[in-house]
């Protein structure tokens, strides 16, 4: 008996998979005529679609301030779409935002002035408030219905404010910047000066932080190779859990295999009982990629992984990787290891019964509670994570351009583990230069308490290091064009895609050929694997491109680059798609 699905085939080709990718693509009648005889859509079908979509994206339009005839704007830092998809704001270089209809590809309303530096980063709070974050300290409410003037100016940060993200569970505005330092802001609360705002963390060589859609978890990156995962991510208890601990410090004793006290005092915190604000560290890249600045950092649709983009220690290589950021639903602990001190600790004279047994385990102190869950402006004696552009000598564009120049993140691993440039190196006690340098949640190192359980009269204790698990999902290698400036590259809606800055241009990447989603690719995974290149469209901008965006609601991506254009792309129909 022939049924219609198989006279379709015969026309349309074979079942292999290229023949299926081809007859249940998006510019296929295929498709449509099996809907429409009743039909039900296949098992894979959903990657054909999205596929052919996203392989024929080409630029349609663009946009730039001489064609417009207006001020110059600079480089464009940061694209953003409204919730809905109807308004696209871009964050520029010279002061400006600059509003987009992404339809027409218009300009609908320009700010110019909107801060006094360079604008880096704008998140949509709901259809019409934006904020938007500079390079003059300050953060910025907006609402799109009048934009003659700011609905507020928030103050706290004491250096350049790099990244906005809004916990909708909290109705929290979360902000980071190069001083180390997340703040949150309860915009529903005015105070005569300013809005209740809190410092929750601070970590030396902070690069950005994000927020999972649901706001269970937030990922940060650092200048030191790092990313931290908190899981089960409570914002108000989250200063007083996290009082004093130190992201680089605690990796420095992973990385030295060596106990340090005011590290390990924090060991609960990786606990996997505890079931609020969860610490996980991610430090796995791919071979080759000797990962010293994470520059760029973005989360998954669904909140499923994290992707960032990397400079190697050496500057001759940039990295794009994907992680895992679920939960790990394991009964065992994470993997420990033994590290013993090098000498016995002293012992003091006992009496004739000698030695008294250990009794109980070793634990080590719990930090000091923080004394208050008012937040102070952060303290100026913190360790310095990028020096300014005055100290660096720097002419013409620098890190306002968003240039990383100066990182001195004062990790320094043994010389074993990591082949370190011969300028980087220290030339004193690493530990000394922790614990001088780098600042805590307070400004201030918590004392050490002495453990009850913890007697010169015991035994040599035990000491457990704890090592971090695998991430790494998916990696690729990017070209290092352009060599210092910070690439923010941008997952599609759907989760499928990447779109990744290259050189003056852009490149779509997908986890295999099929563009299928992660949750496909699950069963499949074998390790850690390469990313596939699906299309590129390189030459479109004259400068290099530093920003992508996809759209949340339509087919529909948009890029900018240092000059200051700004170009669409959308699916392009046609014969030579396959």
């Amino acid at each position: 008996m022939i049924t219609m699905d198989s006279t379709i085939d015969l026309v349309y080709g074979s079942t292999d998979n290229s023949s299926f990718m081809a007859r249940y693509s998006a510019f296929n009648p295929y498709r449509f005529i099996r809907r429409e005889t009743g039909f039900g859509t296949p098992l894979g079908a959903g990657d054909a679609l999205a596929r052919s979509l996203y392989c024929g994206m080409k630029p349609i339009a663009s946009w730039d301030y001489e064609q417009a005839n207006s001020l110059p704007t600079g480089g464009v830092f940061n694209l953003e779409f409204s919730p809905e998809g109807s308004l696209l704001v871009a964050a520029c270089e010279k002061k400006s935002i600059q509003i987009f209809d992404p339809l027409t590809h218009q300009r609908i309303h320009s700010v110019n002035g909107a801060h006094s530096d360079c604008v880096n980063c704008v998140k949509f709070l709901d259809g019409r408030m934006f904020a938007t974050c500079s390079d003059d300290t300050t953060i910025a409410l907006w609402d799109v219905r009048n934009l003659s003037k700011k609905i507020r100016s928030l103050l706290g940060h004491s250096n350049w404010v790099k990244n906005i993200e809004f916990s909708v569970k909290d109705k929290l505005l979360v902000t980071s910047g190069l001083d180390g330092s997340i703040y949150t802001w309860d915009i529903n609360s005015y105070t005569e000066y300013n809005l209740v705002y809190q410092r929750v963390f601070h970590a030396s060589g902070l690069m950005r932080c994000r927020l999972s859609p649901d706001a269970k978890q937030m990922v940060m990156c650092t200048t030191g190779g790092l990313l931290v995962i908190i899981h089960d991510l409570n914002l108000s208890t989250l200063a007083q859990d996290l009082h004093g601990f130190k992201p680089n410090l605690y990796r420095l004793m992973q990385m030295s295999q060596q106990v340090i006290p005011i590290a390990s005092m924090y060991d609960h915190l990786f606990e996997r009982k505890r079931t609020e604000n969860r610490v996980e560290f991610v430090s796995d890249f791919p071979l080759g990629n000797d990962a010293e600045v994470v520059s760029s950092l973005q989360v998954h649709p669904q909140g499923w992984s994290a992707l960032s983009r990397n400079i190697s220690h050496d500057d001759r290589s940039e990295w794009s990787c994907i992680h895992d950021i679920q939960p790990m639903n394991v009964e065992s602990e994470s993997s420990v290891r033994d590290s013993a001190p090098a000498s016995p600790p002293p012992r003091r004279a006992v009496g004739r019964r000698g030695l008294r047994p250990r009794t109980r385990p070793y634990r080590a102190p719990r930090p000091h509670p923080a004394p208050s869950n008012t937040a102070s402006p952060p303290s100026s004696s913190g360790h310095s994570v990028l020096a300014p552009p005055e100290a660096a000598g720097q002419v013409g564009r620098n890190f306002n351009m968003q240039r990383i120049m100066g990182i001195n993140t004062g990790i320094a691993p043994p010389t074993g583990l990591r082949t370190r440039h011969p300028r980087l190196l220290p030339r004193h006690s690493m530990f000394a230069h922790y614990e001088s340098t780098l600042p805590s949640t307070s400004g201030q190192t918590p004392p050490l308490r002495e453990s009850p359980s913890t007697s010169y009269d015991d035994p040599e204790p035990r000491h457990y290091i704890r090592q971090n698990k695998d991430r790494l999902l998916y990696y690729v290698e990017e070209t290092n064009e352009g060599k210092g400036f910070i690439k923010e590259l941008c997952y599609s809606a759907d989760g499928r895609l990447v779109c990744s800055p290259f050189g003056r241009g852009m490149r779509l990447l997908a986890l295999n050929e099929n563009c299928s989603e992660l949750s496909h690719c699950v069963n499949d995974f074998k390790g850690p694997a390469p990313m596939v290149e699906l299309g590129q469209s390189l030459g479109v901008h004259q400068d290099l491109v530093v920003s992508t965006k996809f759209s949340p609601r339509y087919h529909l991506l948009v890029t900018g680059c240092l000059e200051g254009k700004i170009v669409w792309y959308e699916p392009f129909s046609g014969e030579a798609l396959y």
